[in-house]
């Protein structure tokens, strides 16, 4: 068999050779440039060289160069999360915004301060109290590859949030985000809202895999504050986040270790300090250090690195 007449093939296209040695191959290679399979090679004829300039051996290297560029493209993106998605649904009593890839690694149900009005428009986009801490950065919790998800309320949650009728409105948010994704659910809390973060953790233990309370309500004229919700009926782990530089007199940096005491069953507990100063609103609003203002992204990376512990 004339090997100048010959090219490469697999053992689906040509015959293979008497086995030969590795280094046969090689002076083989070396000698006319062919290439070989394992420790077979195998001849194929042609009707033209392998370094043909004509139309058809032109067209075969471009083919052969698409197939490799597309193989490193779909290379390049295994393994990325799926197509985030964005769903509202009623839930029963309220709607739920459920945002994220369906391989998620974790859903945050997140719960804002203030009186917990928040309102959310049909395609996702979050009206009324889009301002809050955990509001306003959904896209930073799904770029730490986490589902966002939040309740929407048209009326005041002020002294509602510790009640069991919120729990169980937790829980059908909580069934809902598992037909969209399997992902332990974590619920995170800030100010106000952490009252109903530790609520639900205290009452849907088999639902919820952690909770995390952010610059929480724990003392002050405010008509409910975290300890309202049973913390000592928490266990699961339980995160405390204060920032040293809050000022507002009812959720101060102050109260996180009297939090953290209060979650005696919850078998993984911690206090995170950060702190900043930045200043835009009342001190006990969302544009200031009580709302993180100014380190929101360092603030979701860490509870997110806690959350993947």
């Amino acid at each position: 068999m004339d090997t100048t007449q010959s090219r490469w093939c697999d053992g689906a296209q040509g015959e293979r050779a008497t086995p030969v040695n590795f280094q046969q191959i090689q002076a083989k290679r070396n000698a006319d440039g062919q290439f070989y399979q394992g420790d077979f090679y195998c001849y194929l004829p042609q009707k033209q060289p392998a370094n043909s300039t004509s139309g058809e051996g032109v067209m075969k290297r471009w083919v052969a160069v698409l197939r490799l560029v597309l193989a490193a493209i779909g290379l390049a993106f295994w393994g990325l999360p799926a197509v985030a998605q964005s769903v509202v649904q009623d839930i029963g009593g309220a709607q739920v915004l459920f945002s994220g890839p369906t391989n998620s690694r974790a859903i945050v149900l997140v719960f804002a301060g203030g009186d917990g009005i928040v309102e959310i428009a049909s395609n996702g986009a979050i009206g009324h109290g889009r301002n809050n801490f955990l509001l306003r950065t959904q896209p930073l919790w799904q770029a730490q590859g986490l589902a966002f998800m939040t309740l929407a309320s048209s009326s005041s949650l002020l002294g509602r949030r510790h009640t069991p009728a919120y729990a169980e409105m937790i829980g059908r948010a909580i069934d809902f985000a598992r037909t969209r994704a399997n992902a332990p659910v974590w619920l995170v809390g800030t100010s106000m809202g952490s009252i109903a973060a530790a609520n639900g953790a205290a009452h849907l233990p088999g639902k919820v895999a952690g909770v995390v309370l952010t610059s929480s309500v724990a003392g002050g004229r405010a008509p409910e504050t975290v300890f309202d919700s049973d913390l000592g009926a928490i266990a699961v782990p339980a995160l405390v986040v204060s920032n040293r530089g809050d000022t507002c007199p009812s959720a101060g940096p102050g109260f996180a270790p009297q939090i953290l005491a209060a979650l005696t069953r919850s078998p993984r507990k911690e206090i995170i300090y950060v702190e900043s100063h930045e200043l835009r609103s009342d001190p006990c609003e969302a544009m200031s250090p009580h709302g993180y203002l100014g380190i929101e992204s360092d603030v979701v990376q860490r509870i997110s690195a806690w959350i993947g512990r």
